[in-house]
């Protein structure tokens, strides 16, 4: 089946044709039986839809959005559970390694600042934010 002929098919139920176009098309399907079957499936797929009657229940875009959100909960609880928790037990086997390690613990030591001269105090202070 050609694949021109075919979209030309598939044209024709969305938009008016031109003579050409038509001529075309009516001779491929005369000639391509493929063609005639998906014309003939096409039609019938079209006039199922025409004459189905779809009606949503009552409150059924509120409901679609709620099932939404709860999604979306639930994809920042999984988020949450995967990367912040295993990060905040990592910061607290880091200090906990860093306190019972070390010989003495200070702020200092805790902020990496124990080796900070006096002289660069304030632009410590000032770049610090």
């Amino acid at each position: 089946m050609d694949t021109i002929k075919l979209k030309l098919l598939k044209e024709s139920y969305d938009r008016e044709l031109t003579l050409q176009e038509r001529e075309i098309l009516q001779e491929a399907l005369e000639n391509d039986s493929d063609l005639k079957k998906e014309a003939v499936a096409l039609q019938k797929m079209r006039d199922i839809l025409k004459n189905k009657n779809t009606s949503f229940s009552p409150f059924f875009v509120e409901k679609v959005m709620n099932r939404i959100d709860r999604q979306e909960d639930k994809t920042l609880e999984f988020a949450f559970k995967r990367i912040a928790l295993p990060g905040l037990i990592a910061a607290t086997i880091l200090l906990l390694i860093s306190l019972l390690g070390g010989d003495s613990f200070s702020i200092e030591t805790l902020m990496g600042v124990e080796t900070l001269k006096p002289e660069y105090l304030t632009d410590f202070i000032l770049y610090s934010n």
